[in-house]
């Protein structure tokens, strides 16, 4: 789970610096990486509970969470920006910074727990 909090501080000291550099979009970026950091650490979270009871049951649990997050995302992002009027650009931007190295971590932790 190390490596899962060492790519949530990345996408979150990423956040910063671009809230920084650009604040008037430090409310986009912030909800665009807050929705991934979420369900991503809750994702890992299930993995490894799951894991741990009964390996076998793994790979149901990721086709549930993928079907999921299909549904959580599409609502999250239609309710940023459509009900919330954030500026599209810098919160999909964020959002798929976050997204990606979340998911990037979530394979390494995969591959970790599979390897050991």
């Amino acid at each position: 789970m190390r490596g899962l909090w060492v790519a949530v501080a990345l996408v979150v000291a990423a956040g910063a610096v671009a809230a920084a550099l650009v604040p008037s979009a430090a409310l986009e970026v912030l909800l665009g990486m807050a929705g991934p950091i979420v369900v991503g650490v809750g994702s890992l979270v299930l993995m490894d509970r799951t894991y741990k009871r009964s390996p076998e049951r793994l790979t149901r649990l990721m086709v549930r969470a993928f079907l999921g997050k299909l549904v959580v995302f599409g609502l999250y992002m239609t309710g940023a920006v459509g009900l919330l009027s954030l500026d599209a650009i810098w919160f999909a931007g964020s959002f798929t910074a976050a997204f990606v190295v979340l998911h990037l971590a979530e394979a390494l932790h995969l591959q970790r727990l599979f390897a050991g």
